[in-house]
């Protein structure tokens, strides 16, 4: 099969995503066919994928699925496929971030899933779900989950102090300044290496990095609410009131540990994580809202999800897709990737959250019913937000700006060099674009 990406990318300046579902049609129609023999190939770095896939063979044994355990997208995982595609050697499902999906499909990694698509699925996630799926109303990803930022945070060490959870920033930010004051403890952390949470509080703020208007990719990473949210977010670093360090280092994991951080700010597939990172604090977490802004909307961002991709070049796409619909609708499923606390991912198939509060031990949160509160939460996602089509390259140039912040670097600096840095990448693929 002919790679696609080159006519793509010409088809992509004029018509956007409009035109990207006529190219994977004709870059694929030649294809070999759908159900070829031998097991389906999945790569995924999601934990209790390993159990899911085990659940599913013993109940398919004729329908076997292959699981290969992948890093994270910015970890080399997006480069291992990208590799592989080329190559000809991909799997026939691989996980991707939501992030992510626009490059692959750009890219013709991903098939055009939209008429494998069942009415059943369909109706099962649901249109919040799909949002995170579907590019120019074409399906090119199967969501896994939704996920709405949360407040987790030390119950102890707030009520020590007479601080309840904040539920607005500026309550946020006073209780930061408090407990440094009176305890030394930081809130918080401020992760440079973590571009998705930065996106997640610009979400909720009601700003856009990416849009698209009149055939046209508009950047705007320093619109009126992502200033707000970068200006917020640099008080708090300016008066060193927060932790600085990466997401999952050692430094930041034992300061979780030892009690120097009181808060972490993420998804609901973080929640088994600290559960994993720090196991001698359990039963001192809590979970709460995330704070919102006053006067603000009451509405939430998201750190990222997980969708599931079948590549363009599989040969059992049909089979790809019925495994693809247990793993999303089924009770089963949800039990085998959740059980003995590999995950906490919300479920998009709402039908199933009430099969992962089951299965999931909230002894670490002191029994608090946390999958009520993440479901209704969830409800308060805000739609609309727009990956760009090199979100990798983006996301590589924010970290490397809010790496700098210790040196004196402001956030607003860090995103304006990764718009300077994104628009000429975007214009190398054939796109038209502009600075808002």
């Amino acid at each position: 099969m002919a790679r696609p990406g080159i006519s793509r990318r010409r088809a992509l300046s004029a018509g956007l995503w409009t035109a990207l579902a006529g190219v994977t049609a004709t870059a694929c129609a030649d294809g070999a066919p759908d159900d070829a023999d031998g097991p389906l190939t999945l790569w995924s770095a999601l934990r209790g994928t390993d159990t899911l896939v085990a659940a599913w063979n013993e109940l398919h044994p004729d329908d076997p699925v292959d699981f290969s355990p992948m890093t994270s997208g910015l970890a080399g995982g997006n480069a291992k496929l990208s590799n592989a595609a080329r190559a000809g050697n991909a799997p026939d499902i691989v996980t991707l971030v939501d992030a992510d999906l626009p490059s692959f499909a750009i890219d013709g990694v991903c098939a055009d899933l939209t008429d494998f698509v069942t009415p059943r699925l369909r109706e099962r996630l649901g249109p919040q779900a799909w949002t995170n799926g579907v590019l120019g109303g074409r399906t090119y990803g199967i969501p896994v989950d939704l996920g709405p930022m949360l407040f987790a945070y030390r119950e102890d060490i707030l009520t020590r102090h007479r601080i309840e959870p904040p539920t607005t920033w500026e309550e946020f930010g006073d209780a930061a300044g408090r407990l440094k004051r009176d305890a030394g403890v930081d809130l918080t952390t401020f992760h440079p290496n973590a571009y998705n949470v930065l996106a997640g509080h610009t979400m909720q703020s009601g700003g856009e990095w990416f849009a698209i208007e009149n055939d046209a990719w508009v950047l705007d990473f320093l619109g009126g609410p992502t200033r707000r949210v970068a200006e917020f977010w640099q008080g708090l670093v300016d008066e060193k009131l927060l932790m600085f360090a990466p997401g999952s280092s050692q430094q930041w994991l034992s300061a979780l540990a030892r009690g120097q951080v009181a808060s972490h700010l993420v998804g609901p597939w973080g929640l088994a994580a600290l559960v994993r990172s720090v196991p001698g604090t359990s039963g001192r977490w809590r979970v709460a809202p995330l704070p919102r802004w006053e006067g603000g909307e009451d509405v939430v961002g998201t750190d990222g999800v997980s969708v599931h991709a079948i590549t363009a070049g599989s040969r059992r796409k049909r089979r790809a897709m019925r495994f693809l619909e247990w793993m999303t609708t089924s009770p089963e499923a949800i039990t085998a990737r959740l059980s003995g606390g590999r995950s906490s991912i919300l479920p998009a198939d709402a039908g199933l959250v009430a099969n992962a509060s089951r299965e999931f031990d909230t002894a670490f949160y002191g029994g608090q019913d946390v999958y009520r509160l993440v479901a209704d939460q969830a409800r308060l996602l805000r739609t609309g937000w727009t990956w760009g089509p090199r979100m990798q390259a983006t996301a590589t140039s924010l970290h490397q700006g809010l790496a700098r912040l210790e040196y004196g670097t402001t956030i607003t600096e860090a995103l304006r060099t990764a718009q300077s840095e994104t628009l000429p990448d975007m214009r190398s693929l054939g796109l038209s674009v502009r600075q808002a």
